[in-house]
């Protein structure tokens, strides 16, 4: 979670966030990190009049990036889905996916994350590496009826604040961070739109190029049922 004094940055996990930390942090001189994967929640009522920005990404695209991604870094939610690494996309996703459905299976994995999960957020952690913005509190009362992404993008905007939300697409990344810097009338300088243009993407999974090679039929569809409200709400298709 990154203020300045024109807008908030929520930072949702592959969503093309250190791309845009470093965009704001470098180009925005009053910016602050104030946490990483900081949740709107916990934002400091000073900066609850600010417009906030937060970008979405397809879900069956984001698990590939997910799986590909977590697996290389000692974090913990990966790690304890896939059986320390040993399961392979499928299994794993499904564990992901599957996550709040009250199985026997499903209450064992959360009963082990609640377990390792800190109880609280130290705001000047740095979590990104290995550990996701959440806490105990939050895997108790893990839902019944969303995929995990779709449970942690709600998680990440929930607010009681209701603060405006600009959305962006990660499948237009470039585009849409300069089109909401104009809704919001943050000047756009030269600097910001030669980033936007030239500077490489970053923290890019290795991962295979078209995700959709890599889901058979029912994971297609498990995902189509859990990851449902999001993939409605911004317009989603496989």
């Amino acid at each position: 979670m990154i203020v300045t004094d024109h807008f908030v940055y929520i930072h949702v996990s592959r969503t093309g966030g250190t791309f845009l930390n470093r965009l704001i942090l470098s180009q925005f001189p009053d910016a602050r990190m104030l946490q990483y994967h900081g949740h709107l929640e916990n934002l400091p009522s000073v900066y609850s009049n600010l417009p906030v920005i937060g970008f979405v990404r397809n879900p069956w695209d984001w698990y590939v990036s997910m799986f590909n991604d977590y697996r290389r870094k000692p974090q913990y939610v990966f790690r304890t889905l896939s059986n320390g690494g040993q399961l392979d996309f499928s299994d794993t996703v499904t564990r992901f996916l599957n996550l709040g459905d009250g199985s026997m299976e499903s209450q064992e994995l959360l009963r082990q994350l609640i377990e390792m999960a800190p109880e609280t957020i130290d705001p000047g952690q740095t979590v990104g590496k290995n550990l996701p913005g959440i806490n105990k509190k939050h895997f108790a009362s893990y839902p019944t009826d969303l995929g995990y992404y779709s449970w942690l993008f709600e998680l990440m905007f929930r607010s009681k604040a209701k603060q405006h939300i600009h959305y962006g697409y990660f499948e237009n990344l470039r585009e849409d961070a300069l089109r909401i810097f104009e809704e919001i009338g943050v000047k756009i300088t030269k600097s910001i739109i030669a980033y936007l243009k030239l500077e490489p993407s970053a923290n890019k999974s290795a991962r295979p190029e078209e995700y959709s090679d890599i889901y058979g039929i029912e994971l297609r569809e498990l995902l189509a049922m859990r990851e449902q409200a999001l993939i409605e709400r911004f317009g989603y298709e496989f």
